[in-house]
């Protein structure tokens, strides 16, 4: 039997999704809203709160980068979705280190097994918590020992997770 729920309960039922470091210009911010908007062209969206620092710093620069962190990252997760950039350098206090992009100016995490450069195409305000810059894909860095099934993912319970185990792979589609 299903109990019914209001859409506020609702929301939490959502499965985990992917928790980040996005970077903009020098300033690093944990990201849970972010999801993949189209393949073709490759575009990501992240979604922020206009309050935020990191808001200000994305429409100012028009371009962002999305570092997947690893577990060991953990510390900064909560240190960069906590602190604030306007009053601490989220790269020095964390011992993390700023690389050039190829695409863009932001900086990316040279840690982070995975580096996305994006740029704003197009910003989203739906009127919620949270506004939705979409940004297509400029370039992509990927360690070598990149594992995906690591990636780390964040559910509404506060909770960090990895991805879990396979159930069932879909064959490739024949042409």
């Amino acid at each position: 039997m299903k109990k019914e729920y209001s859409p506020y309960e609702g929301i939490h039922a959502f499965p985990p999704f992917p928790v980040v470091l996005l970077t903009v210009k020098d300033n690093i911010i944990t990201v849970g809203a972010v999801h993949i908007f189209s393949f073709d062209p490759p575009l990501y969206g992240v979604g922020i709160v206009p309050k935020r620092y990191s808001y200000k710093l994305v429409e100012e620069a028009n371009e962002f980068v999305i570092n997947f962190p690893t577990r060991e990252q953990i510390e900064a997760l909560e240190f960069c979705g906590t602190k604030s950039g306007r009053e601490v350098d989220k790269f020095k206090k964390l011992g993390l280190t700023p690389q050039r992009g190829k695409a863009v100016e932001t900086m990316l995490i040279k840690e982070c097994p995975v580096n996305i450069e994006c740029k704003v195409i197009k910003k989203i305000d739906l009127g919620g918590t949270h506004t939705w810059f979409i940004g297509e894909i400029q370039a992509v860095h990927i360690d070598e020992k990149y594992d995906a099934s690591h990636t780390l993912v964040y559910d509404l319970q506060r909770k960090y997770r990895t991805i879990g185990e396979v159930v069932f792979t879909r064959p490739k589609a024949k042409k």
